[in-house]
């Protein structure tokens, strides 16, 4: 019950608000880096004959049909460096130096909109021949954009259109370059006059570079995997705790841009090498077809603390032209202590601190489904790189009720540092609350614009399996302005840290106390509970005895004390609780 209640919630924000304009206007994804989860592919050249090509080195070779405002047009350029994000540059490309187009949506700025045609001037044949195929290089940068292959068979009169890159998150990258291939017998095959071209539909969204185009007789054998997919009851997380492991889900998709229907066409999930293997059910893909492919068989992880690597694969019954583009390896997912996560751990970009038209405040995070009743421990937060040091932040959890986010605990703020940019700040939460089997819970950072999140990977969309996940919300997750609130797929680096139930260890008749999490990054929460009042010593010792830290605290009823070992090595340390009469060691271990 409570799954279905995650997709109507995610699907009710995403219908309220993210527009275009709106979503521009109201948090910085746009300049964000957000890799999209693929295996870069070599730029393998199809095998079957060629029919037509063109490499952009004469512009006359085609035509521009556009209706941008303001005029953001297709251009054919030999500056390999004129993309608006430098890491996807053309100049990989087989033969950018002689020219390519490219459409630059990004340099349109927040206003216009862009309807812009670039097609082949001379049509070329395909009589007598009944498959045709149309392989292109691209570097891509998606938004909202649409990127779409244009056929005609009536000198342009009338044009079938393929859209491509649709697996593509906002705020992701292709490779760079990419080879894209696309059926398009539907309108090529067996024609006296076909004209081939790019059409790209937005409005400041990102950019598309093409070049090499090849027009060739399809091989009988050629499948295309995409949108690879793991998920623990439909989410991808990347980090699950031991005592919250769910069997994993693997699926992917597949097109069929051969010749012949694929036969036999099965998906197979590998995990770790072989220690899982699992199968799809075979189906046959036709012609110009796609399929979804899910395996029959789930895996349950081991509660061992390891990280596991996934590869996907497709294959049918035919030799398939082109192998390297039938596999791809997401990025693994980790079995933690304690950490539950949705990002990728490799900061790739900074979200947040944009004002959006209603104020700057802010919270922003990731939901995360409770399998075993558990006590929720604190909230980690990786920080953004441009985050200035003197920042206020704090953390939030959140229960989802079916309809609306009520809190549950909230940390005290936190003041940022130098040394907290792109680093992780974790937050206890003081309450340490149980989080209930089968409930979703949702885990932000609560700030205002001059503070930065780190994102990384990318979530799910509004219209994926399990609805949106990462969530953003002005100024607040129970009470947001009107229309300034929304899902996003640049996913934010902030973490939920549960625990199985604490063991509570007795210092004296009077006192007792439990140490949570153990381990952790470099915050230990210290409960103490003492009948009487009871002054207490807590000492921190490295592994050869020095002292590296030092506390005295009065207890009287619940306490609690938050230490940080920030700063230290990674590795076990040594906490000495003392009364003066007796004394407790337990070991501390930082990861």
């Amino acid at each position: 019950m409570k799954k279905i209640y995650l997709c109507v919630v995610a699907l009710s924000i995403g219908s309220l608000s993210f527009g275009q304009t709106a979503v521009k206007k109201a948090h910085p994804l746009r300049t964000e880096t957000n890799s999209e989860v693929v295996k870069q592919l070599p730029t393998e050249k199809p095998k079957g004959a060629l029919i037509w090509d063109d490499d952009f080195s004469t512009a006359s070779n085609w035509t521009m049909t556009n209706t941008s405002t303001p005029s953001t047009d297709w251009v054919i350029t030999t500056n390999v460096n004129a993309a608006p994000w430098a890491a996807l540059n053309p100049a990989g490309m087989t033969t950018a130096a002689s020219g390519y187009a490219i459409i630059n949506s990004d340099a349109q700025g927040a206003s216009g909109s862009q309807n812009a045609l670039i097609f082949s001037t001379t049509p070329f044949s395909t009589l007598g021949i009944a498959s045709v195929s149309l392989t292109f290089q691209q570097t891509h940068r998606r938004f909202q954009e649409q990127t779409i292959v244009i056929v005609s068979n009536d000198n342009g009169v009338n044009w079938t259109e393929y859209e491509v890159n649709l697996g593509m998150a906002a705020n992701s990258s292709s490779p760079n370059p990419q080879t894209i291939t696309v059926n398009i017998s539907s309108a090529a095959a067996n024609q006296a006059a076909v004209l081939v071209g790019f059409k790209y539909v937005g409005a400041f969204d990102w950019f598309w570079a093409v070049d090499d185009v090849e027009v060739r007789e399809s091989d009988d054998n050629d499948l295309v995997a995409k949108k690879p997919y793991y998920g623990f009851n439909t989410i991808p997380y990347s980090a699950v705790p031991s005592n919250q492991i769910q069997p994993v889900d693997f699926a992917m998709e597949v097109d069929n841009v051969g010749a012949q229907p694929q036969t036999q066409t099965q998906l197979t999930a590998t995990v770790d090498g072989g220690a899982f293997i699992g199968t799809s059910a075979p189906v046959t893909v036709p012609v110009g077809g796609s399929d979804s492919l899910f395996t029959t068989t789930q895996y349950t992880p081991p509660t061992t603390i390891a990280t596991h690597n996934v590869v996907l694969s497709i294959a049918a019954s035919g030799v398939d032209v082109t192998p390297s583009n039938n596999t791809i390896t997401p990025a693994p997912f980790r079995i933690t202590q304690n950490v539950y996560a949705m990002d990728d751990f490799t900061l790739a970009g900074n979200a947040g601190g944009l004002s959006p038209s209603n104020g700057s405040e802010f919270e922003a995070g990731n939901y995360f489904e409770i399998v075993n009743t558990t006590i929720a421990t604190g909230i980690e937060v990786i920080v953004g790189t441009t985050t200035a040091p003197g920042t206020n932040v704090d953390f939030v959890l959140y229960e989802d009720n079916g309809s609306s986010f009520v809190e549950i605990d909230r940390s005290g703020f936190y003041t940022t540092t130098l040394a907290d940019q792109g680093n992780s700040v974790i937050l206890p939460l003081p309450t340490t609350p149980t989080v209930t089997a089968g409930n979703f819970y949702f885990a932000a950072v609560h700030a205002f614009s001059n503070f930065v999140y780190g994102v990384s990977g990318s979530s799910p969309g509004n219209s994926s399996l399990s609805g949106a996940v990462s969530l953003i919300f002005y100024p607040n997750m129970t009470s947001p302005n009107t229309n300034e609130n929304f899902f996003t797929t640049a996913t934010p680096m902030v973490r939920l840290l549960v625990n199985n139930l604490v063991s509570v260890k007795e210092l004296s008749a009077n006192t007792t106390f439990n140490v949570f999490p153990n381990p952790s990054n470099a915050i230990f929460n210290i409960n103490l509970d003492a009948k009487n009042t009871e002054v207490v010593n807590l000492t921190v010792t490295n592994i050869v005895g020095q002292s590296v830290l030092s506390k005295r605290v009065t207890v009287s009823g619940q306490t609690k004390e938050t230490i940080s070992l920030a700063g230290f090595d990674k590795g076990i340390y040594f906490l000495t609780i003392d009364n003066n009469n007796e004394k407790q060691t337990v070991k501390l271990i930082v990861e």
